[in-house]
């Protein structure tokens, strides 16, 4: 028996006069007289009042359930709509038949046989009575799945994106947003909806959004544009736009990229050529120092030794001026020793003859000392292993580190005031590592004051050309140290490979 209009789960139709009879079913006239009997045969019809419903053959097909199976009333046949749709369905139903609406229209999952669910687009016109209650209701029917699962995969993709998705209206305000907006910039969708887009951009660069939101006016697609974007927290990242308009719809799509990661690091870029320029200049300089510094050791000290030395010798050439030839002879020798020392202390300067024919660790001992009775401050030398293990490191790695700690403690003596220093050699694995500790002031190690063209800012380039030399070693430099806790300076070199290291080498 057919449920009446008035069961669960059947929609309610308005209520109706006891005394007026059923009206029959249509079937070749009103509503449907002009549709060709082809396409009659695959429309649906519902009459409220019996809950009589006639599903096309299409429908069962596509459900792929038998008539008798599928049900011939409204009742039966809201089993096989997805649960989760069927209650929306019903309401929607029950409001057109209270209603005056001529027509109704629905789209619902609905389920097959084999558990497969497709989507069905519903479209009837609605008959009514002379006193406007619903008597009949004729539609079409469509499987829209392909559509539906399109569309479900484009908000899938809208929302999972890992870029900014947005829709903006020409007016300057977003419309739309997907939720990478908000992981990226901290404002809710309500947030960045309420307010124009302008007022998020940075004041510096107005101007070029304004000019893209005229170029997008004029039908001009915009690639490519790089703006700051406020963030909730009040700082600034990076957004690239492409943007696509659509005129006759009066809108704006963006895909939008966060490139700030990007512009830092084009910033840490430039920042790491100005230095090297610095550099560079500042070694200039350096070296033009140094010429001049042994050219004043050499005229002042050495040269005039010598100049000594060669007048003693050229009293000899008059014996009977000279009452004591021997005390002559005596002094001359004296003043040549004191410029052989003079000679040796100079060449050690440069480059130690001990550093290739002993070592790093005897040259950095001489150096420590030399360092120690120059400056005044106690310099200490611990090395790990019997010495003859540096000396793998190679004639261009020992100069290398010999050079390096020449520097840092240079770097001690001008800035730490510092009482004691130590220098560490120690070997880990296929590396060496040498730190130079002082107990001075110590200083930011987050913090390297490079200016170019201020001559006396020469810690943060020592520190500089000292990182820049080891990381083209292929090592690494490290510093550890904060303000009034003294200093540790600390660079690895890789030791080469013994396989690699011809015998002779």
């Amino acid at each position: 028996m057919a449920k009446k209009a008035g069961d669960p789960g059947s929609p309610k139709a308005p209520a109706r006069k006891p005394s007026r009879a059923a009206l029959p079913r249509v079937e070749a006239g009103g509503l449907l007289a002009t549709i060709p009997a082809a396409l009659l045969e695959e429309l649906w019809q519902w009459e409220p009042d019996t809950d009589r419903l006639d599903v096309p053959a299409g429908v069962l097909a596509l459900t792929g359930y038998a008539r008798e199976e599928f049900g011939r009333t409204a009742g039966e046949a809201m089993r096989h709509v997805a649960p989760q749709d069927r209650a929306g369905l019903l309401a929607r139903l029950q409001a057109a038949l209270a209603g005056s609406a001529p027509a109704f229209a629905s789209e619902f999952k609905l389920m097959g046989r084999d558990g497969r669910q497709a989507w069905l687009s519903v479209r009837a016109a609605i008959e009514r009575d002379a006193g406007g209650a619903a008597i009949r209701v004729s539609g079409t029917w469509a499987d829209v799945t392909a559509r539906v699962e399109a569309e479900e995969e484009r908000d899938r993709l809208f929302n999972v994106s890992i870029d900014l998705l947005a829709v903006g209206g020409f007016d300057g305000f977003l419309l739309q947003v997907n939720p990478a907006w908000v992981r990226v910039l901290g404002w809710s969708r309500d947030d960045l909806m309420s307010s124009a887009i302008i007022d998020f951009i940075h004041p510096e660069d107005h101007d070029l959004m304004a000019a893209a939101f005229r170029a997008l006016a004029e039908d001009h697609s915009v690639a490519d544009l790089a703006t700051r974007f406020r963030c909730r927290d009040g700082t600034y990242r990076w957004l690239s736009w492409s943007s696509f308009p659509l005129p006759d719809r009066r809108l704006v799509f963006s895909v939008v990229r966060d490139i700030t990661e990007q512009k830092d690091a084009e910033r840490r870029l430039l920042d790491y050529q100005d230095r090297l320029r610095a550099l560079s200049a500042q070694l200039t300089v350096v070296e033009e120092r140094e010429r001049r510094q042994l050219a004043v050791a050499i005229h002042d000290s050495l040269a005039q030794q010598l100049f000594a030395a060669r007048a003693k010798v050229t009293l000899l050439r008059y014996p009977e001026k000279v009452t004591n030839t021997a005390q002559i002879v005596d002094e001359a020798i004296g003043i040549l020793d004191d410029s052989m020392r003079e000679a040796r202390s100079l060449s050690f300067e440069l480059y130690p003859p001990i550093l290739h024919e002993a070592g790093l660790e005897a040259a950095l001992s001489w150096l420590a000392r030399q360092w120690g009775e120059r400056t005044g401050i106690a310099c200490s030398l611990e090395a790990d292993g019997d010495g003859n293990e540096m000396l793998e490191l190679g004639e261009d790695g020992r100069s290398l580190a010999y050079q390096c700690v020449r520097e840092l403690l240079a770097n001690v003596a001008k800035h730490a005031a510092a009482t004691g220093v130590r220098i560490a050699l120690v070997r880990q694995d296929d590396r060496l590592l040498v730190s130079v500790s002082d107990n001075g002031r110590g200083v930011d190690a987050n913090v390297e004051a490079i200016q170019p063209g201020n001559p006396e800012a020469t810690t943060g380039f020592g520190l500089f050309s000292i990182r820049e030399r080891v990381r083209a070693a292929g090592g690494t430099f490290r510093l550890q140290s904060r303000p009034g806790a003294g200093c540790c300076a600390e660079f690895a070199i890789p030791l080469p490979d013994p396989a690699d290291t011809e015998p002779g080498d």
